[in-house]
């Protein structure tokens, strides 16, 4: 197990999926990738020129850049092998899995759930499309 992909939303069931892959990676002496998928919000663009909608998305960038970079933090101590990755791609699940299968990644460790704001009785709807649609083993951590 060479690389290992954790989805990071910042949502407390991405951190749990994080401490889980970082003790897998520790483990294993792999490499972990961290990734935000941020999606692109041209379907929600009407009214809003491309000169704000760049402001926004640089805005949602400098957002994850600040979380990822705090989990750097939790890695350097641990002496793992780590890199932190943002993209964009209208479909959460739909990045997860292009990313995963061009960096030939051996693991996804995924929350349950995400930061989306209704809970649901089944599996959060990013997670249930990664877990339908990859190619490698999924591993997904419950628990906030």
């Amino acid at each position: 197990m060479k690389k290992i992909l954790i989805p990071f939303d910042g949502s407390e069931f991405s951190q749990k999926a994080f401490e889980k892959g970082l003790e897998i990676a520790e483990k294993f002496e792999s490499q972990l990738i961290v990734l935000t998928v941020i999606q692109s919000k041209i379907s929600d663009s009407a009214g809003i020129s491309l000169e704000r909608l760049q402001e926004i998305q640089d805005e949602e960038e400098d957002v994850a850049t600040t979380l990822l970079k705090k989990l750097e933090n939790q890695v350097n101590a641990k002496n793992v092998s780590f890199s932190m990755k943002i993209i964009h791609n209208p479909s959460t699940p739909d990045g997860i899995i292009v990313f995963a299968e061009s960096n030939n990644v051996d693991l996804i460790v995924i929350g349950s759930h995400g930061r989306t704001g209704f809970r649901k009785l089944v599996l959060g709807s990013v997670t249930n499309g990664v877990l339908s649609h990859a190619k490698c083993p999924v591993l997904v951590t419950k628990g906030a």
